[in-house]
C-alpha cells in the first residue's frame, strides 16, 4: 500500500513537472503571438492619424542660392519634436484602448507533442498587458538616378509591453518602421543636412 502510494506521488509529481515545463512557453508563445498582431495593428492605425496631418515641407526647407541651388537642408526641431510627441502619445492612447485580452490554447500544446499541439478543448487565459512607446525620427538620403536624390523621413516605433499572466510576468517588444514623407531632390545633392535651428549641428551628405 505505501509502495503504490509512493509510486502515485512520484508519477503525479513527475507530470506535474513535465506540465510546468510545457506550459510557461506554450503561454507565452500565444500570447506573443496575441499582443504582436493586436499591438502592431493598434500601432500602424494610431501612426496613420498622425502621419496624415503631416506634409514634407512641415519637416524640411531647402536653402537656396541665388542660383536656384540647393545649399542646404534645413530642419525644423520644433515641428519634429511636436511629431515625436504626438506619435508617441496616440499610440499609447491607442495600445490602452485594447484593455485586458483573452488567449485560447488548446489543451494538447501543454503536452509538448507536435501532434497533439492543436487538439483538445481550448483554455481561456486572461492577458493583462501594460505598455511603453518610444518614437525616433529617422532620415536617409537614396540615390535614385542622375541627379536626383529621394529624401525619405521614417519613424521608429519601439513598443515594451509588460504583460501580466496567471502563472507569469512576460515582456514583449514590438518594432516597426514607418514611413512619413519622401520627397526626390533634382539637381546637385547639398553638402549638408542642418538639424539644429539655427543650421550649429549638421550632417555630411558628401564625404
Amino acid at each position: 500500500m505505501l509502495t503504490a502510494l509512493l509510486v502515485a506521488v512520484i508519477a503525479v509529481t513527475f507530470f506535474v513537472a513535465v506540465l510546468q515545463r510545457n506550459v510557461r512557453p506554450v503561454i507565452f508563445t500565444y500570447c506573443d503571438a496575441l499582443i504582436a498582431s493586436l499591438g502592431m495593428e493598434s500601432i500602424n492605425a494610431g501612426a496613420a492619424d498622425v502621419v496624415a496631418l503631416y506634409e514634407y515641407s512641415d519637416f524640411v526647407d531647402a536653402v537656396t542660392s541665388e542660383e536656384g541651388k540647393i545649399l542646404y537642408m534645413d530642419m525644423n526641431t520644433a515641428m519634429v519634436n511636436g511629431f515625436v510627441r504626438s506619435l508617441a502619445l496616440r499610440c499609447e492612447n491607442a495600445l490602452n484602448a485594447l484593455g485586458k485580452q483573452t488567449v485560447s490554447v488548446p489543451i494538447g500544446a501543454f503536452t509538448g507533442s507536435a501532434l497533439m499541439s492543436n487538439r483538445g478543448p481550448e483554455i481561456d487565459i486572461d492577458v493583462t498587458f501594460f505598455s511603453s512607446v518610444k518614437c525616433d525620427f529617422v532620415s536617409a538620403f537614396e540615390s535614385v538616378g542622375i541627379n536626383q536624390t529621394r529624401h525619405s523621413i521614417y519613424a521608429r516605433i519601439d513598443v515594451l509591453f509588460n504583460t501580466v499572466l496567471p502563472i507569469a510576468e512576460h515582456e514583449i517588444s514590438l518594432s516597426n518602421r514607418i514611413l512619413v514623407a519622401e520627397n526626390l531632390i533634382v539637381g546637385d545633392v547639398p553638402n549638408v543636412y542642418v538639424a539644429g535651428e539655427r543650421g550649429m549641428e549638421y550632417l555630411d551628405l558628401i564625404p
